[in-house]
């Protein structure tokens, strides 16, 4: 009997430990999670490892032997987003072990011709991609024969079909919203609030309508609307007065993901709070880090000094040394500190490769496609031994030059923007030692597309189509990793600087000359 006894003891305690398991794993999963800036954070992060993306296509055609696989993490420090590649295994399936630990951080997934989407990792998740059942055109988000699981299954699935939720009608109010902010400076303040304040309603009935199937993910949605939302209206009124109230509502919104949206809403609030200074440029530094830290939490102004590390990466061996001592979020100086010896090491590499440039013979730099009559040379480069030989051989093709390299796609509306700029640049100071080599991707793009852009536009200079794989490789190579369009400048002298142009519209002879060091 007293044997009975405690038998049902031990199972009924058994019983109360699943129990609790189950409902931490719903809470977990639930309940709104820390905010990026949050006090907690430091104790959350110790200890926790890396999140694991596990991707599983089933059913593949016999004659297909691999799946290739393009991943883009958004990150927090440096660049903002880093492209990867890797492939499955002869079963299809791939794992992939996030480069950091902070939460919910987004990775733009793109599965060969199967999937493309925006998903969210914080501590497991597994895609899984029917093959057979994929229509033809593939799969954006979420559809037949996608389906997520793994601890962050759920919120995938939910956050997917947001996506895909009123679509149109989203995406409609948002170029509403970006069309009234372009033009912030027809409408007085109270005007413009209103009208924002509107397009802001619209949005929240349209989460809310969504919300209410999926009730446990509202924080998810919202959260990521509002930094949607907030970033627009710290870039309209960069420029110009924006309400106290107005600030108030913007400047208190938290983040909970590391996503394009979240990223972005602390990049806007970094730009607008640092355009109402006017610092002079030898203490622009330090005055920016004494402007966070009398503002802000020691968390949020820790923080906003990451995004310090794109702004000054041209100095990085004077200034990330001060940004890291002025860093007391132990996850924040950690990425700080990464970022100095990743500039350290890239660096050191290069130089390597540019004392050996002599010993090139014959600089390879892609297959020679014509020669146009506006002294425009196209290339063609689909694969390379190694990043670091293309980039001597780059070099060694034009010795005695700077080069200002120009990473750029054919659908990239700011790149064609530049390009008269450049273009102007390049005819007008002919006479300097300086090569404009443009290398553009091949995602989303075809050759006769890229083609046609530089015809149409007759841009001087060096052209090479480059795989995407190897744009990747050579953004990462020079510390450069992000969007379109990214200048790199090699110097007369060999150094490597990655933010001396971010828009050749900006240049001038004189400019061009200290750019390149001449």
């Amino acid at each position: 009997m007293v044997r009975h006894t405690v038998k049902k003891r031990i199972m009924k305690n058994l019983l109360l430990i699943v129990l609790m398991c189950c409902c931490n794993y719903l809470s977990a999963q639930n309940l709104a999670p820390i905010a990026i800036e949050g006090k907690e954070m430091d104790a959350y992060l110790t200890g926790r490892k890396p999140a694991t993306l596990t991707i599983q296509i089933k059913d593949l055609p016999d004659s297909v032997k691999k799946v290739n696989v393009k991943y883009t993490l958004v990150q927090l420090g440096g660049a903002w987003q880093a492209t990867k590649y890797t492939e499955t295994d002869a079963t299809g399936s791939c794992k992939i072990i996030l480069d950091g630990n902070l939460p919910y951080q987004q990775v733009w997934l793109d599965v060969s011709d199967y999937l493309f989407a925006g998903i969210y990792v914080n501590t497991g998740l597994a895609v899984t991609i029917d093959a057979h059942k994929v229509p033809k055109d593939g799969v954006n988000s979420i559809g037949e024969g996608i389906t997520y699981t793994g601890y962050d299954g759920e919120l995938n699935t939910v956050m997917n079909k947001n996506v895909l939720f009123k679509r149109k009608e989203r995406e409609g109010l948002f170029n509403d919203l970006r069309t009234l902010c372009n033009s912030r400076e027809k409408y007085a303040v109270d005007a413009f609030t209103f009208k924002t304040d509107s397009i802001l309603k619209l949005l929240k009935n349209m989460d809310n309508e969504f919300i209410a199937g999926f009730p446990d993910y509202g924080w998810a949605i919202r959260n990521e609307t509002l930094s949607d939302f907030f970033v627009n209206i710290f870039e309209a009124c960069s420029n110009g007065a924006m309400p106290d109230h107005v600030f108030n509502e913007l400047n208190a919104h938290q983040p909970l993901f590391t996503s394009n949206d979240g990223f972005m809403y602390y990049n806007a609030l970094y730009s607008y709070i640092v355009s109402k200074k006017r610092f002079k440029k030898e203490d622009a530094l330090g005055g920016a880090m004494k402007l966070f830290d009398s503002l802000y939490t020691q968390q949020r102004s820790d923080l906003l000094k990451l995004f310090l590390l794109e702004s000054e990466k041209d100095s990085y061996a004077r200034s990330y040394p001060l940004i890291i001592n002025s860093i007391k979020t132990n996850w924040c100086k950690k990425i700080a500190t990464n970022e100095l010896i990743k500039a350290k090491a890239n660096q050191k590499r290069i130089d390597s490769l540019f004392a050996l440039s002599k010993k090139i013979e014959r600089a390879d730099i892609g297959t020679p496609l014509m020669r146009l009559p506006f002294d425009a040379s196209l290339y063609q480069l689909d694969t390379v031994a190694n990043i670091d030989d293309f980039i001597l051989n780059l070099k060694s093709k034009f010795p005695n030059k700077a080069l200002i390299i120009d990473f750029w796609a054919t659908w990239c509306g700011p790149c064609l923007a530049d390009f008269p700029y450049s273009k102007s640049l390049h005819e007008k100071n002919k006479d300097l030692p300086v090569e404009y080599i443009y290398l553009c991707t091949t995602s989303g793009s075809s050759i006769a597309l890229w083609k046609n852009r530089i015809g149409d536009m007759q841009i001087p200079g060096t052209h090479i189509y480059v795989n995407d794989k190897i744009i990747a490789g050579l953004k990462t190579a020079f510390n450069s990793e992000g969007g379109f369009p990214t200048y790199v400048v090699i110097d007369i002298n060999g150094k490597v600087n990655q933010k001396t142009i971010t828009r050749m519209s900006a240049l001038n002879r004189d400019s061009l000359k200290k750019t390149v060091g001449l």
